[in-house]
């Protein structure tokens, strides 16, 4: 017998959750951008945002390429990817974003997504959270990050989520 509770489990939008993930690795990995955070955030929101080859322009008006903005595609792309969002869907979307540079996660798919959290941030199993910082360093090397801002990113990623370490409830078939 499955007891239901009373009250639905705490969740956040995933398009809130990734703003606030990527704001939180942004302001570690690039704290000179955090007045200019806003602006990219509303940007990749709008799907305006447009990756070009690093060093390059990101679609901002500004040719310098922007490491919010991809710190914002990295997390979007991690999330979706670790939870499973739409997983067929995403995945193949991913692969061809990958291989074209041009298809990304966006905030509309994100939207429709609810994610598990406590007091607002983002709830995972240990599990998760590995290959949430292997997906996370993967696609960060994928959009030009050298490998030390890799592993920058995805740290700071898996430090800003929140683990899950309650038990496993193996009283559920």
């Amino acid at each position: 017998m499955t007891i239901e509770p009373t009250h639905p489990p705490a969740t956040v939008n995933g398009s809130e959750a990734v703003i606030r993930l990527a704001r939180e690795v942004s302001g570690r990995i690039a704290p000179e951008e955090s007045g200019i955070f806003d602006q990219v955030a509303t940007v990749w929101r709008a799907g305006l945002a447009q990756r070009r080859a690093p060093g390059g322009g990101v679609g901002f008006g500004i040719e310098d390429a922007l490491v919010s903005a991809i710190v914002i595609e990295v997390v979007a792309a991690s999330i979706l990817d670790v939870l499973r969002l739409g997983a067929s869907t995403v995945r193949s979307r991913w692969r061809r974003w990958r291989v074209r540079g041009r298809r990304r996660p966006s905030a509309s798919e994100l939207d429709r997504a609810a994610l598990p959290a406590v007091d607002g941030r983002v709830v995972l199993t240990a599990a998760q959270v590995a290959r949430l910082r292997s997906v996370a360093r993967g696609h960060a090397m994928t959009l030009g990050l050298d490998e030390a801002t890799a592993d920058l990113l995805a740290d700071a990623l898996v430090g800003a989520v929140h683990l899950d370490t309650a038990p496993p409830d193996d009283t559920h078939p």
